[in-house]
């Protein structure tokens, strides 16, 4: 597997920008991207281990936002008794 951070990115971008795409099709155009000798030693594996990546920074993003979202209820003047609006 590659162990350039920043290609790694780069073909994470390019399977992210084509989910409609197959795998082969993302696997050829990130091969299109490497040179020769990494070309070579890139696998099917490889890929599915950085889609497995890209789900994981997924599934950490979305707790991210869930956990900024605040569940305190606003007060509506509708809800309130007994006070002057």
């Amino acid at each position: 597997m590659i162990k350039d951070d920043k290609k790694r990115e780069e073909m994470k971008k390019i399977i992210r920008e084509n989910p409609e795409k197959t795998l082969n099709e993302q696997k050829n155009m990130i091969k299109g991207i490497l040179p020769k000798g990494e070309r070579e030693e890139f696998t099917f594996n490889d890929l599915v281990e950085l889609i497995s990546e890209i789900n994981q920074e997924r599934k950490k993003e979305e707790e991210k936002r869930k956990q900024k979202v605040s569940f305190r209820r606003t007060s509506s003047p509708r809800n309130r008794e007994g006070e002057e609006r």
